[in-house]
C-alpha cells in the first residue's frame, strides 16, 4: 500500500513539474494573462515583442503618449500577476554606426523600463540590454522593415 502511495505521489510531482516547464516556470494563470497580453514562449522565456505596439521613430528612443498609457495598463497587469523579474532588449535597425545604434537601442529599452519602474518596480527585479541592429526581426531592406526592426521585447525572467 505505501508503495503505490509514493508512486502516486512520484507521478504527481513529475507531472506537476512537467506542467510548470511547459509554461515556462509560470502558473496556469499567469501563462493565460501572458497569452492575452501577447507574450509567446521563447527559447528565453515569455517574450513580447513590442514592434506593433511601441515602435520608435528613425533616431528617437522617446516613448509617445499613447504608448506609455497602453505600457502602464501592462505593468499593473505584470504586477498583479506577481511577474516583477523583467529583461527589457532594445533594438534598432541597420542604418548607422553600431555603436551609435548599440546606445540607442539601451535608451530605448531603458525608457521602456522605467515606465515599470515607476509603476513599482524594484530596478533589482529590472534588466535592461541594448542589442543595436545585431537582431532585427525582419530584413531591413526597406523602410517599413526598418521601422518593424526599431523596437523594444519585455521578457519575464523566471
Amino acid at each position: 500500500m505505501l508503495k503505490k502511495v509514493l508512486i502516486g505521489t512520484l507521478i504527481f510531482v513529475m507531472v506537476s513539474l512537467s506542467a510548470c516547464m511547459s509554461l515556462g516556470n509560470v502558473s496556469y494563470k499567469q501563462a493565460r494573462m501572458l497569452k492575452q497580453e501577447g507574450f509567446i514562449l521563447s527559447d528565453d522565456g515569455w517574450t513580447l515583442a513590442l514592434p506593433e505596439r511601441l515602435l520608435f521613430g528613425f533616431d528617437e528612443y522617446a516613448i509617445q503618449n499613447n504608448q506609455k498609457e497602453r505600457l502602464n495598463q501592462l505593468a499593473q497587469q505584470l504586477h498583479k500577476y506577481d511577474l516583477d523579474k523583467l529583461k527589457f532588449i532594445g533594438h534598432t535597425d541597420n542604418l548607422g554606426l553600431a555603436s551609435y545604434n548599440q546606445t540607442l537601442s539601451e535608451k530605448r529599452a531603458q525608457n521602456v523600463a522605467q515606465v515599470f519602474l515607476d509603476q513599482g518596480f524594484e530596478r533589482k527585479n529590472i534588466q535592461v540590454i541594448g542589442r543595436g541592429a545585431t537582431q532585427p526581426m525582419v530584413s531591413n531592406d526597406t523602410p517599413a522593415n526598418r521601422a518593424t526592426n526599431r523596437r523594444v521585447n519585455v521578457t519575464i525572467v523566471p
